[in-house]
């Protein structure tokens, strides 16, 4: 520590004194003395208060000695600068922390060794682990070969597919991304330090969603594919020249079967398809929806469908029109009674009813026929999912009804449910709110 200006002079002025102590007293020796201790005790001074000021250093040192001052507002000012530093770190620490614990993918960040250094919320629910888990190996607590050779960087691509370790029916899909740092070492081995993500989402729902995709074009292929098959053939015969008039008239009739199934489930498919791409209805679309009315004419139409095989009773307690788009309304409605002809037994009841319930209204179709095992209700509305395959290419239908009574129900604020049991029949209804009641 240099001596300041203000020091020198300081010094200088209590030796002057010391001197003219010493030359009026006579005592030279004991005038230097009280010199040197008088400057012992202000340099003893400045050094108790740089001591108190080190404890805590948070506001300015309080040395008034020049070279004393000089030292402590140096420390002041490079530890106020590694506090804003510091500070400025933890923000983005706490940015980057908030951001990956929004993501609905799972996040780790680990070393070398596969040791985890930091993870996110979304890998302690995947995974199981707990915040104590940092620094714990991470093939230790997810136990899979697969996933072990890619915290290791053993796999071509770094991406892999596996089954969740705690549960066999959720897949798993991992991606490890290289974050070295060539520049810093390890200060034990002296090697680069290196760190990996380690990044894994939960892909069973859009495994779900790509395998009802393929069953979907398999399904229409084999759909198209049966009725083509039988036009191409009648085609075929009718180039036959020999064919007389009756025969070629008795052909084309066969044709219209075919024709008109195939025409069938384009329609539904085109609605479908426009169903699924607007799913809320425009005010200009919405208008009140007399459901007596439409009841009456459905029931109806199942009637001349069934051919007096069943016995279809109408209940319509309530007066209460919906808003809604009446033809959507008309489709929908119509599936679901149509459904109930098909899979009921000849001789069966079948229960159409429209009725006021606590906070809305409800429209039921219930059915005393095959029912439908509980493991199928969840995947019913799916686009030609059929519970009984043989059964139901006898009986008729597109395989499309119920998907488009979903999407319907959607757009008119409510969903289709059911209560079915095995050899007692089914009841499929849907509640309009309050708010949907014209």
């Amino acid at each position: 520590m240099m001596p300041s200006r203000q020091d020198i002079i300081l010094l200088s002025i209590v030796l002057l004194l010391a001197l003219l102590m010493g030359w009026s007293s006579s005592a030279f020796g004991w005038s230097l003395f009280v010199a040197a201790l008088i400057w012992s005790i202000l340099q003893y001074r400045e050094k108790t208060l740089l001591q108190r000021w080190s404890a805590k250093p948070i506001s300015r040192p309080l040395n008034v000695l020049d070279s004393w001052q000089e030292v402590s507002l140096r420390l002041y000012q490079t530890i106020r600068t590694e506090r804003t530093r510091h500070r400025r770190t933890l923000r983005q620490f706490k940015t980057f922390r908030s951001i990956t614990d929004a993501l609905p993918d799972a996040a780790l960040i680990i070393d070398n060794a596969g040791n985890i250094e930091n993870l996110n919320n979304a890998a302690l629910q995947l995974f199981h682990l707990i915040p104590a888990d940092r620094g714990n190996h991470l093939a230790s607590l997810v136990r899979d070969p697969e996933f072990s050779a890619l915290i290791r960087g053993q796999i071509d691509g770094d991406l892999i597919e596996f089954p969740s370790p705690f549960n066999e029916q959720i897949r798993l899909e991992a991606r490890r991304i290289d974050m070295s740092l060539g520049q810093v070492s390890d200060r034990d081995t002296g090697l680069p330090y290196e760190r990996s993500m380690i990044l894994v989402r939960d892909v069973t729902e859009l495994n779900r969603l790509l395998s009802m995709r393929q069953d979907f074009i398999a399904n229409v292929s084999h759909e198209l594919r049966t009725p083509l098959t039988v036009i191409v053939g009648y085609v075929e015969s009718l180039l036959n020249e020999e064919l007389d008039r009756e025969t070629i008239t008795e052909l084309i009739g066969r044709l219209l079967s075919p024709t008109t199934r195939m025409r069938a489930l384009v329609d539904d498919l085109l609605l479908l398809t426009r169903l699924e791409s607007s799913p809320i209805p425009t005010d200009d679309e919405i208008a009140p929806v007399d459901m007596r009315l439409l009841i009456d004419t459905i029931t109806a139409d199942a009637e001349v469908l069934s051919g007096g095989r069943h016995d279809i009773e109408i209940a319509q307690s309530s007066n209460e029109q919906i808003l809604g788009i009446d033809g959507e309304l008309h489709s929908a409605c119509l599936n679901l009674v149509t459904n109930a002809v098909r899979y009921s037994p000849d001789g069966g009841a079948i229960r159409v009813s429209w009725e006021d319930i606590p906070g809305g209204v409800r429209f039921a179709v219930e059915d005393h026929g095959m029912g439908i095992p509980k493991e199928h209700l969840s995947r019913i509305t799916e686009r030609f999912y059929r519970v009984d395959l043989a059964q139901s290419r006898v009986r008729g239908g597109t395989g499309l009804g119920l998907a488009i009574v979903k999407h319907v129900l959607k757009r008119h604020n409510t969903q289709l449910q059911v209560k079915s049991e095995l050899a007692v029949g089914s009841t499929f209804f849907c509640d309009f709110p309050s708010t949907q009641i014209a």
